[in-house]
């Protein structure tokens, strides 16, 4: 009698232990779906200009004879800006001569600008409108604005608003899109290409900080 108590007690502790050995187990495989499924696949949008095709890849790279569009919502870089962002610029290109191929001329007719520039335009903004809430509708102090980033493009600005019009329609393709409903000229590369554009804000105090 004894003997099969002592069996019970030993088969109770087998069966506790293969149960906590299943969970740790487990806990370990669940662990490491966890940790694959928060490295996803990066994808970087390749153009190739003769041909006017974008290629997409998982490679750190594009192939040499491709500019690269990248993978996403551009952001600074550094905190010395001194020119346009280098992608911003590929993506705007690619464009430019896709549309070049249906008759459209696309151009920049103003990009990075330094925060001194900056400056003097949000001044000039603040006489023409009044108030600093009106002037940055249109023009942002250079502490808030994506020019001095190397973020914002202003496109066939003042003149040629059909060609800045093919952009809004097709520039999603490039990770280009309008972002102000008053500014038909400005433009961001707030997507990565292939994406849909966000609604536009109604003006720039959107990022007024």
């Amino acid at each position: 009698m004894e003997w099969a108590v002592k069996r019970q007690l030993l088969a109770g502790f087998s069966a506790i232990a293969l149960v906590a050995y299943l969970v740790v187990f487990r806990s370990e495989l669940i662990g490491v779906e966890q940790v694959i499924e928060k490295e996803p696949i990066v994808i970087t949008s390749c153009f190739e200009d003769v041909t006017a095709t974008i290629r997409v890849t998982t490679a750190a790279e594009c192939p040499a004879s491709f500019i690269s569009l990248g993978n996403g919502a551009l952001s600074q870089e550094s905190e010395s800006v001194t020119a346009l962002h280098p992608i911003l610029a590929n993506r705007f290109e690619a464009a430019r001569l896709v549309a070049q191929q249906s008759g459209i001329n696309l151009y920049i007719s103003s990009g990075f600008r330094d925060e001194a520039r900056q400056a003097v335009l949000f001044e000039e903004a603040l006489k023409k409108y009044g108030s600093e809430t009106e002037a940055a509708k249109w023009v942002l102090p250079a502490a808030s604005s994506h020019h001095p980033d190397g973020l914002a493009i202003d496109v066939n600005y003042p003149g040629d608003r059909p060609g800045a019009a093919w952009l809004e329609k097709n520039g999603s393709r490039f990770g280009l899109c309008r972002v102000y409903a008053n500014e038909w000229w400005h433009f961001e590369g707030v997507i990565a290409p292939g994406e849909s554009c966000p609604p536009l804000a109604p003006n720039a105090l959107v990022d007024l900080r």
